[in-house]
């Protein structure tokens, strides 16, 4: 070919090679210099990740073997709407407990995902014992996170995961509650940033007095929701608030709640919380009063800017309860919402039930995944988050 007929290598990278699958991607990395790196370059992995975006849902599948103390992660592909193309991704050891289970709970922001153990008691709080690992289902590479002795004792500790497209940064930020001291110096909170990329935290100084909110009503021990460049939680409080922390200049600031919604009218109390991310929206899930109707009801902040709620009532064609009370865990490339229990689910582990909701047509579907696992009378099977679709990320 004549050197005047050779596509840009502009052309080569965000039309071609973008296109491709990340297995086909890791493999032409040992072709050239300039190919090997583009993993590192923020342009090309957000062109990938929009090729993409609309093709497949990458779903992380976990089961545990009460018997053998071991937790196993998956990842389910859901392509055309349905469930397909089960990936084993890898093992971890679950210590024994007398009362129910001890798992790690997940986290995910553009594919990657945040593993963290369950403490003894409180789901979503991270046990000091275990360090916290960074998954991508997709490249199956791993990470852990330093271990970060506790300089003082604290009451609970807890982590989330977010990124932030200004600064094309993925942060996890740890959050320590202590007990407050007789002393000048407040350390009833410790907040630590790590960076993926670097090699440590990093403490960050927060002044009490800029935060807008009483940081002993936000529920950290909630699980926490990413989105436009922020980590959000609800605040437990008379002030209406969602608490939130900006991933560009580490701040604390608040957005009010929509004025129909009372947190303590509204608020259902799942264990997961009562703010879900929904197709890149944030959204409230209410209320307590419906569930018996089996109704549920969802603020969605459609214009994150201007702060414009929209409300959407879901009726479900089936008892809420016998399902474990499921609530919207992730918007999959249809459009249509993916819906989670919060209980384990002991059932045949050749198989699992999923349930879907169209918003548009307000109807239900359900899908069956099968993960073609051993049976085993101590196996069950938990959906622990939506992926989004392929990542091309590198955690190191």
């Amino acid at each position: 070919m004549e050197s005047g007929s050779e596509l840009p290598s502009e052309v080569i990278c965000f039309q071609i090679l973008a296109r491709l699958p990340v297995k086909s991607l890791m493999r032409f990395k040992c072709v050239c210099k300039s190919w090997s790196s583009l993993n590192r370059s923020p342009s090309f992995v957000n062109a990938h990740r929009n090729f993409h975006r609309n093709n497949h849902t990458q779903l992380l599948l976990t089961t545990w073997d009460e018997a053998m103390l071991q937790q196993t992660f998956f990842s389910i592909q859901i392509k055309q709407g349905s469930p397909t193309l089960v990936i084993r991704l890898l093992n971890l050891p679950t210590p024994p407990t007398k009362n129910g289970e001890r798992l790690y709970n997940a986290l995910s922001v553009n594919g990657l995902v945040c593993l963290y153990l369950s403490d003894k008691l409180f789901p979503n709080r991270t046990d000091q014992n275990h360090p916290v690992r960074i998954l991508n289902p997709c490249t199956r590479e791993s990470i852990i996170l330093p271990h970060d002795s506790p300089a003082y004792s604290a009451i609970h500790l807890t982590h989330h995961f977010g990124f932030s497209p200004l600064t094309n940064e993925y942060k996890v930020l740890q959050v320590k509650r202590f007990q407050p001291l007789n002393s000048i110096e407040d350390r009833s909170f410790m907040f630590k940033i790590f960076k993926l990329g670097t090699s440590s935290w990093r403490r960050i100084e927060v002044d009490l007095n800029d935060v807008p909110f009483d940081l002993l009503k936000c529920q950290f021990d909630r699980r926490s929701v990413c989105a436009h460049g922020a980590i959000h939680w609800m605040h437990a409080s008379t002030q209406n608030i969602i608490a939130v922390f900006d991933l560009e200049d580490e701040r604390f600031r608040a957005i009010p709640l929509p004025e129909d919604y009372n947190y303590g009218i509204h608020g259902i109390n799942n264990t997961f919380g009562d703010i879900v991310e929904l197709d890149g929206c944030l959204a409230l899930i209410g209320d307590r009063h419906l569930m018996q109707q089996n109704m549920m009801e969802l603020w969605i902040l459609k214009d994150y800017e201007n702060q414009v709620w929209v409300k959407e009532t879901i009726t479900f064609p089936f008892y809420w309860g016998d399902l474990g009370y499921p609530v919207p865990l992730y918007t999959i490339h249809t459009g249509e919402l993916l819906l989670q229990s919060s209980r384990l689910l002991r059932q045949d582990p050749a198989q699992m039930k999923m349930f879907f909701y169209n918003m548009e047509s307000k109807s239900f579907r359900s899908e069956i995944v099968s993960p073609q696992l051993r049976r085993s009378d101590h196996l069950r099977l938990k959906l622990l988050v939506g992926c989004g679709g392929d990542s091309f990320v590198p955690l190191r």
